[in-house]
């Protein structure tokens, strides 16, 4: 088969979707790139009846928004039906997981990091980099101008990629999290329950993953302490 195989009038009788709103599909960004033809006609690949129906089915099942799909196309692509209910049974906010920042707060954090700073994190994916910063980003920005304020410079040998230290570990927490913690409990409760779980559930989380690294560098600061001070003996 070619690889753009379908015209316009193909996408309609296969995905029962009109030309006029397949054609608005694609202003929005939200289907595969097509290629012109000899005749200067649109030829679509395999994927785009794919994409139409996945929208489809977003929209009718799920009743989602094109600002929606737009944002878990971004996010996570074709997500299948029953992995889009379970998220939006944890309470995953897919319209607008999070919501932009207000013009008055993004000038304040920026007073107080400096353009390179922002930069790196930017290049780490940590806050967005098209200057279009959301709420968690300035969140984010905040901490990382109070850990600046309290003395983790450059000069004391705190260099700002190590922040991605912390994104990564979360990252691997997070897979076994929904791995042995909430894929066993999804088919235990409706979608009411769940939501109600995750809203009282999130922050004793962030409670205990607080507490667990506090420990957990107070005792490998101890340890090292001690090791140090072993050292230190053992050369007098």
């Amino acid at each position: 088969m070619p690889a753009f195989p379908y015209r316009m009038r193909d996408l309609v009788r296969l995905t029962g979707v009109g030309a006029a709103t397949i054609h608005f599909y694609q202003q929005q960004g939200l289907l595969p790139e097509s290629q012109k033809t000899a005749g200067n006609q649109a030829a679509y690949p395999e994927s785009t009846v794919r994409r139409l129906l996945w929208i489809r089915a977003m929209q009718n099942e799920l009743r989602l928004t094109l600002r929606g799909i737009g944002s878990i196309l971004a996010r996570w692509g074709e997500l299948p039906i029953e992995e889009m209910r379970a998220l939006q049974a944890l309470g995953g906010l897919l319209e607008e997981p999070d919501p932009a920042a207000p013009r008055a707060d993004l000038t304040e954090i920026r007073t107080r990091l400096t353009p390179e700073d922002l930069e790196t994190l930017a290049k780490l994916g940590l806050i967005a980099g098209n200057g279009g910063l959301s709420s968690s980003d300035v969140r984010l920005l905040g901490l990382v101008a109070a850990m600046r304020a309290a003395g983790f410079t450059d000069e004391s040998g705190f260099e700002i990629e190590s922040i991605a230290l912390y994104r990564d570990a979360i990252d691997r927490l997070v897979t076994e999290e929904l791995s042995r913690i909430i894929e066993p409990v999804l088919n235990r409760h409706d979608a009411a329950t769940l939501r109600d779980l995750v809203r009282r559930g999130l922050p004793l989380a962030d409670q205990l993953l607080s507490l667990l690294h506090h420990r957990a560098v107070q005792h490998a600061v101890q340890q090292w302490l001690a090791s140090d001070g072993n050292e230190q003996a053992d050369s007098a």
